[in-house]
């Protein structure tokens, strides 16, 4: 067994060893319940070490290389114009409330969660339009 990388938090060591085992090479985290019993030893014995075998060594090379594909967040709303996933609340609502409460002495509340698409710059309220459904070849 080889050492690829060590991490001082177990979290971090596990989230290679997804990596290393997504790729098709069987990976083990070592020394990880010593340090989660006491993390004053992780500097003491080197952290939590991510350990694969000697003959994967040059594929995991490459999949380390790699960068990590960030998957989009589901629970985001879809944009009813261009149907992306890509959509933030929107902060003018906020700044109004806050605004009114620093002129006015109280906010002015807005109830409904506006959104805006990133991809088309499209606002809707939530609860108001309905999802655009995807069509291939957009």
């Amino acid at each position: 067994m080889i050492t690829v990388a060590t991490f001082s938090k177990p979290e971090e060591a596990h989230l290679m060893r997804l990596r290393l085992e997504a790729g098709g090479i069987p990976a083990y985290v070592q020394d990880e319940n010593l340090v989660q019993m006491n993390w004053l030893y992780s500097n003491a014995i080197g952290g939590v070490r991510v350990q694969i075998a000697e003959e994967d060594i040059e594929e995991a090379k490459g999949i380390l290389k790699q960068t990590p594909v960030v998957a989009d967040d589901p629970t985001k709303p879809q944009c009813p114009k261009c149907a992306s996933f890509r959509s933030t609340p929107d902060e003018f609502p906020k700044r109004i409330a806050f605004l009114s409460l620093m002129l006015a002495g109280f906010p002015f509340l807005f109830s409904k969660t506006r959104w805006i698409c990133k991809d088309c710059n499209h606002k809707w309220n939530e609860a108001k339009e309905k999802p655009a459904t995807f069509k291939p070849g957009r």
